[in-house]
Formats: C-alpha cells, sequence, structure tokens
C-alpha cells in the first residue's frame, strides 16, 4: 500500500505493540549468535589436535589465528551483502558455512593445511555471515530507544556459544570416547539443527513498518538514542571522523580486554603468590579451570548489561564510564596476589570488553542510520580485529621479557587513556540531503520518537 506521493504508507502494530514477529527476530537472532561459537572452543580442539604427529606446536594456534583474521576482515563483506539482499540468505549462508566448515575440518584432521582452511577461512567466514545479519534486522522492528538493548541481548548470545559447545566437546571427547574426527562433525550438525530454523525466520520488517514508540514523558528533553538516524552509505560513512574515531576506539579499547581474557590463565600463575607451590595452590588450582568458563558468563553479561545501559546513560557517559572502570582495574591489577582478587580483575576487564561489543554496533547506528548499517558497522569492527592481535600480543612479549604483567598493564593504560581521549572528541556526524540515503525522516518516523507531537510539528 503506498501513498498518493508514492511512497510507502506506514504500517503500525494494531495494539500499538512490537508484533511477535519482531520478537522471533529478536530471539532468533540470540539462539543463532549462541549456535556458533565454535571458535571460542578452539583450546580443547588445540589439545586433542597436540597429539597428533602431523601438527607441529607452531600450528596448533594458526586455525584460530585465521579464523578470528577471516571473521574481522569479512564482516564489511557480509554485512553490504545483508543490507542488499536482507538478513535470511546471507544468514543462512553462514551458518551452512560455520556447520558445514566444523564437519569438514572433522574430515581432515591429519592434513593441517587442509585444517587451515576449513576451520580458519570457512568457519570465519561463517561466522562474519552470521555475526552481520540479526543486529540489524531487530534494530528495525523496534523503537530507536531500544537499539542498545538489541545489541546487548543478540551479542550476548555470541558470547555464552562457548558454554554449550565447550563442555559438550569435552562431554564427546572424554566420557562418550568421542575421536576428535567424530566431535568435530557431530558438533557440526548441532550447529546446524540450531541455527538453520534461526536463520529461516529472520526477516526485516515490511516496508513502511513504524516501531510503536514507547510512551515518554513530554517534559524531558529527547534522549540522542531515541532519534531516528538518517542512513549513509559506506562510501559517505568513512569520510567522516567518526567512523574512523570509533574503529580507533574498538581497537585500543578491546586490547586491553583482550590481553586480559586471553591470558587469564597465565595471569593467575604468574601473578599469585606463590604459584602452585605456595600457600595459596590450591585455590588456584581449582579456580584454573574455571576461570574461563567464569569470564564467558561475565563477559556475556556485560554485552546486555552495557547495551541496556547506554540506552537510559547515553552511549558516550556509558563509555565514559566503561573506560574510568577499566582505567582503574588494569591499574589495580597489579596491586592483586591472590586467586580471587586476580580473578575478580579479570572479571571487571572481560565485562567491559562485553560492553563494548554492545555499544559500539548501537553508537554506528545512532550515527550511521540503518540502512547500510552492515557495512558501516563491518568497517569499524575492524577496530575490533586489530584488538585481537594487539592486546595479546602486548601481554605475551611484556611477559616474556619481564616474566611478569605489570608492564602490560601499564600499556594497557596508555591505550585506554587514548581510547578515552577519542570518546570525549566524539561528536554527532552531520549530512546533506544528497547524502543521505532514505531521504529526509519521514514524518511518520518523526512522529514515532519525537516525545511530543508540538515537538515534532516545531
Amino acid at each position: 500500500m503506498t501513498s498518493t506521493q508514492g511512497t510507502p504508507t506506514p504500517r503500525r502494530s494494531a495494539s500499538g505493540r512490537v508484533p511477535r514477529r519482531g520478537y522471533v527476530v529478536l530471539l532468533a537472532g540470540l539462539l543463532s549468535n549462541f549456535s556458533v561459537g565454535i571458535l571460542y572452543t578452539w583450546s580443547n580442539i588445540r589439545d586433542a589436535l597436540e597429539g597428533y604427529e602431523e601438527w607441529a606446536v607452531s600450528q596448533l594456534t594458526i586455525p584460530f589465528s585465521v579464523g578470528g583474521l577471516t571473521f574481522a576482515l569479512l564482516l564489511i563483506v557480509a554485512g553490504s551483502l545483508q543490507d542488499r539482499y536482507g538478513p535470511r540468505p546471507v544468514m543462512i549462508a553462514g551458518i551452512l558455512m560455520v556447520g558445514g566448515g566444523t564437519i569438514l575440518s572433522g574430515l581432515v584432521t591429519r592434513a593441517p593445511g587442509l585444517f587451515f582452511i576449513t576451520f580458519g577461512v570457512v568457519v570465519g567466514a561463517g561466522l562474519a555471515f552470521v555475526y552481520a545479519c540479526p543486529r540489524p534486522a531487530a534494530m528495525k522492528w523496534f523503537d530507536p530507544s531500544r537499539k542498545g538493548m538489541i545489541n546487548g541481548l543478540v551479542v550476548t548470545g555470541f558470547g555464552l556459544g562457548a558454554l554449550w559447545l565447550g563442555p559438550t566437546q569435552l562431554l564427546l571427547l572424554n566420557t562418550f570416547g568421542y575421536s576428535l574426527e567424530r566431535t568435530l562433525v557431530t558438533l557440526g550438525l548441532l550447529i546446524l539443527a540450531i541455527g538453520l530454523p534461526c536463520a529461516a525466520v529472520m526477516v526485516d520488517p515490511p516496508a513502511g513498518y513504524v516501531p510503536p514508540a514507547p510512551a515518554r514523558d513530554a517534559g524531558k528533553p529527547e534522549r540522542e538514542t531515541h532519534r531516528h538516524a538518517p542512513s549513509v552509505a559506506l562510501g559517505t560513512a568513512v569520510r567522516t571522523r567518526q567512523a574512523w574515531m570509533l574503529l580507533g576506539i574498538y581497537a585500543l579499547f578491546c586490547s586491553a580486554g583482550a590481553m586480559v581474557i586471553g591470558s587469564v590463565g597465565s595471569i593467575l600463575s604468574t601473578q599469585t603468590r606463590g604459584g602452585l607451590d605456595g600457600a595459596m595452590g590450591p585455590t588456584l588450582l581449582v579456580l584454573l579451570p574455571l576461570a574461563v568458563p567464569i569470564l564467558s558468563v561475565t563477559n556475556a553479561m556485560g554485552r546486555s548489561g552495557g547495551g541496556i545501559g547506554s540506552d537510559y546513560l547515553g552511549r558516550k557517559r556509558t563509555y565514559v564510564v566503561m573506560h574510568v572502570v577499566l582505567l582503574a582495574n588494569m591499574f589495580l591489577l597489579q596491586f592483586w596476589t591472590t586467586p580471587g582478587t586476580i580473578l575478580m580483575g579479570a572479571l571487571i576487564a572481560g565485562a567491559c570488553y562485553g560492553a563494548a561489543l554492545a555499544v559500539t554496533p548501537s553508537i554506528v547506528a545512532d550515527y550511521f542510520g540503518l540502512k547500510a548499517y552492515g557495512a558501516n558497522y563491518g568497517f569499524v569492527f575492524f577496530g575490533w580485529g586489530i584488538s585481537l592481535l594487539l592486546g595479546p600480543q602486548i601481554g605475551s612479549s611484556v611477559l616474556a621479557a619481564t616474566g611478569s604483567y605489570i608492564g602490560a598493564y601499564y600499556a594497557a593504560i596508555g591505550l585506554l587513556s587514548l581510547s578515552l581521549l577519542l570518546v570525549f572528541l566524539l561528536r554527532q556526524p552531520r549530512f546533506t540531503a544528497d547524502q543521505v540515503l532514505d531521504g529526509p525522516v519521514p514524518l511518520p518516523v518523526a512522529v514515532a520518537v519525537a516525545p511530543a507531537p508540538a515537538e515534532a510539528a516545531a
């Protein structure tokens, strides 16, 4: 149905609530991300491959590194395809690549070169295709004031994925006595069984759909996070300083978190007074196997909490809180020498790291809109890829040179200080009419997000 001017007539839910399909898309987005966390269970796969004579010790981290790099590099491609063809076909392709790549990996465990391709390239590419779709699709069903909540909930699924895949791997390998080959094939089939139904229901709203707006106090000023942002193409976004600043914030801030998350076991062992042979050795022995699962939960909680909190505090204020907390935490970590306090510091770092993965995609939507969101966020996401190389490398290099992580904490403080400076310099970008993809904000949308009719008409 169209108006006399030829533009789609806005469609509203008859009940004034988000249609059931919107919640289905949100739940499917969370579950689909939950289904594909195979990359983050690499330590289990690595331990099994270590006993294969075909694998050299120097090769055991290559599939994980290639997978993470492929994921980061291809997200911009996957996002562009999602923008053009919609979420369903792109996400189906992603699930097929993750599940199929895992199955193929189970068939080539004795050939490291082929394993690099099946697990690193195929699974990594599939992760990009899956990750690119649920957030923009779900955000289109809900009012702009819910962007942080949507991003937080969807990426929480990604953070929790290792919690079912990791234990399932160990159950199959250690309890059921499965070979690594049979385990990977089984996991690939499980990924397909969970992910494909989720991908099948992943759709954008119909043309002209206007999300129902929640009740707001007309006497209060409209928050920046509640506004409908005009959409711009990737070529326009990358010519703004804000896109590059967000990329830089991602790289600098997440480097500090990645350094701690990627080395939590080593930090616990190195920094605990006396180590395993000391008075706190028994406590350390208990916490070491629990550190990664607990950190995964905290990371996921940071994602949902950071996203929801940013809807109310605002993105920049949330960024500032995250930076201040993580700066204080990195400084204090050097003084903590008991397993409990060290793990507490790691959990704080994990929560802040998770929050960044919800706040950053939300602010990209605030600044550059949703029509080309996949490509625009894919560009900013390069910063996250850089952080995976920068943070862990700083930690391992400092440890090798000094025998402790104290120098790495100070390096992280420097990175965080630069990131915080970029946050203070962030400003909402402005675009000319010819740069905006969806034209002037339609009146029904303006009415939907304005705090009062009089203000909308002004």
